[in-house]
């Protein structure tokens, strides 16, 4: 019978790759589904930069029969093949079983990893308690949807079927033994988006999924293209118990479409203002067509502060018949013109460097973004990640070898007739600094934004046009 269950959020940054500390909002979800039966602790040795000594030492001292790794990103592949490697060395009768991003869009590499055992791919609150519960009765997997495995030395891949319609009965995080407080008073220099205004800050989910395919991403592959939703009351009852019971000042949301039911959004925010709580909030990204003015007024009345909006292009044919995004760049100035005038940060990520993308079209992007005077513009490099269509298009252009390791996120390595891969990275990182960085009064603002010193922001700055934007190997 299985008894120790240890949920381990890798430390992503062991292998010297920058790293994000925030809590495991995931893993916290997974052990309030599993506390009903099993003893279960998160182990987050990402938070405080442990080494493999002191992960090999807490291994030892719980000894799990199971180990559940999550990852939420494939930019961390090694980084997990090295985490399950420790654990089997530690305790090699644990089995190992890897959740998140990496084994949903690639389960089958997944498996090339002796050290891991099983793969749970999409959401693992109802998967992971049925693997376990076959586990322990040595009855056939079969019948679960979205698990992989090895059976006789063969990989089976059960494709994933379902997602969660009802949210409302997914509970809320248990995070014993984290303190969310550690978590919610940290700041991720560099990282505007989950930096808050006030501390202590927690991150949610209020939704999951997304309708748009989007070329680049593989949301519809992890999340599913149906946007599924929390109630606002059930959304609510949460915030009533991070602010009542953990002191919580600030709400991140984490959805990739915070504003896609535009009632459900409205409840949210009269029940924040009808609470008067003085909390701050903000979406790690909103989708620029659902801003209205009536919704941009209830944002600010309710305490959001900042809007990320992910506008893509500024090239009209390039966002519909390349990308593939829903945005109308004409209505899309005027509504960054108002967030702004109504005193709202607003931050945009640009894309450039697509198969069939021109010089002049990327350009024109970078003069959009310019034109629209936004508190910051992020530019990133197109990259064809598993699992999307862009990647199947350079597979079948020729301009990717799919066997080839993913160099980064920061890294271009897209070549076409129109530009090379290092005309895209020098552009991004010159475009990105001349934009930003024109007035002292743009450094001041990014600087708070993202939450560093005038003199670190001009190291920054030197740090990103000498490395021409990579932030692999970036020390913090």
């Amino acid at each position: 019978m299985i008894m120790r269950i240890l949920l381990l959020q890798p430390n992503y940054g062991i292998l010297g790759k920058r790293t994000w500390k925030l809590i495991p909002y995931n893993l916290g979800i997974l052990q309030a589904s599993l506390t009903f039966r099993y003893e279960t602790e998160i182990f987050d040795p990402n938070f405080k930069n442990l080494s493999e000594k002191e992960i090999r030492a807490k291994i030892r001292e719980f000894s799990p029969e199971i180990v559940g790794i999550t990852s939420f990103s494939t930019e961390y592949i090694k980084e997990i093949e090295f985490h399950a490697a420790l654990i089997k060395a530690e305790v090699p009768d644990a089995l190992v079983i890897l959740g998140g991003v990496y084994p949903t869009v690639l389960p089958e590499q997944s498996l090339d990893d002796k050290n891991i055992d099983f793969c749970v791919l999409g959401e693992g609150e109802h998967r992971l308690p049925k693997l376990l519960a076959a586990i322990e009765a040595e009855i056939h997997f079969s019948d679960i949807d979205g698990i992989a495995y090895r059976c006789d030395g063969k990989k089976i891949i059960q494709p994933l079927k379902h997602f969660i319609n009802d949210l409302d009965s997914v509970p809320f995080p248990h995070y014993n033994p984290l303190k969310i407080k550690d978590y919610g008073c940290y700041i991720n220099k560099y990282s505007h988006t989950i930096i808050p205004r006030q501390i202590p800050a927690a991150v949610t989910m209020s939704s999951r999924g997304c309708p748009y395919k989007c070329v680049f991403c593989a949301g519809h592959t992890v999340s599913g293209d149906k946007v599924r939703m929390r109630s606002a009351k059930n959304i609510l009852k949460e915030i009533d118990e991070l602010y009542n019971v953990h002191g919580i000042r600030e709400i991140i949301f984490l959805d990739d479409h915070f504003l896609f039911s535009r009632k459900r959004a409205i409840e949210i925010m009269e029940g924040l203002i009808s609470r008067n709580y003085n909390l701050t909030w903000k979406c790690v990204n909103v989708a620029i067509f659902s801003l209205s003015e009536e919704v941009m007024d209830l944002m600010r009345k309710s305490g959001c502060y900042q809007l990320t909006v992910s506008i893509e292009s500024g090239d009209q044919q390039v966002l519909k018949e390349i990308i593939r995004k829903p945005v109308n760049l004409e209505k899309a100035a005027l509504t960054v013109k108002r967030a702004l005038e109504m005193g709202f940060e607003v931050i945009s990520n640009f894309v450039f460097g697509f198969p069939g993308e021109t010089w002049e079209q990327i350009r024109r992007t970078i003069q959009f973004a310019e034109d629209l005077d936004f508190s910051m513009v992020n530019f990133h490099i197109a990259t064809p990640l598993p699992k999307t269509s862009l990647m199947n298009t350079c597979i079948e252009q020729g301009l990717v070898d799919p066997s080839e390791e993913l160099r980064g996120y920061t890294q271009a390595v897209i070549n076409t007739s129109e530009f090379s891969s290092m005309e895209t990275q020098i552009l991004r990182a010159f475009e990105w600094d001349r934009i930003n960085f024109k007035s002292h009064e743009k450094k001041e603002l990014i600087a708070r934004m993202e939450g560093i010193s005038l003199f670190e922001l001009e190291e920054w700055r030197m740090r990103t046009r000498h490395n021409l934007g990579s932030t692999i190997n970036w020390k913090e």
